[in-house]
């Protein structure tokens, strides 16, 4: 499979953000090349002092 981005094309498993916020991961999503689908517990604990808004502000 192709990697692009932080996502692997046609991968199942979203990142940990958005596992966490139960959204669908975009090919495109700001928080995959930070926050890997087998590191759950660093988007948790950024998620808990900043909030997923203010990460998303600062990645971008």
């Amino acid at each position: 499979m192709k990697e692009s981005g932080g996502r692997k094309q046609g991968a199942a498993s979203p990142c940990a953000a958005c596992k966490l916020l139960r959204r669908r991961c975009a090919q495109d999503c700001v928080f995959a090349p930070y926050f890997p689908a087998d590191e759950p517990q660093k988007f948790a604990n950024v998620h808990k002092v900043f909030g997923a808004s203010n990460v998303n502000k600062m990645l971008q």
